[in-house]
Formats: structure tokens, sequence, C-alpha cells
């Protein structure tokens, strides 16, 4: 065995899929991620997409 303990994550492969855009189901387009804020102060992330 080697003296160096590997990682139990593969920190090239969750880079790489954070930088992979995420596309949407029905359209093939790039997902935006917004946080929107309700008229009475809560906030929400929304998945913009198909919508106009």
């Amino acid at each position: 065995m080697s003296g160096k303990a590997k990682s139990k994550t593969d920190v090239a492969a969750r880079t790489g899929a954070k930088t992979q855009a995420r596309l949407c189901s029905s359209c093939g387009n790039k997902i935006d991620v917004v946080m929107a804020v309700s008229p009475t102060g809560k906030k929400s992330m929304r998945r913009l997409c198909c919508e106009v």
C-alpha cells in the first residue's frame, strides 16, 4: 500500500459536475436559478427556463 491516504470523494468529478450546465428536460435550454422575494418577504430559489 502507498503511504498516502486516498480521498473518499473524487474532487475532479465534483468540480466537473459543477461546471457542467444543467439543461431543461422539456426545451433543452440552460436553466437559470434566481432568488425570488415574495411581497411578504419570503425568499425562494426559482428555476427559470421555459417561463416567458
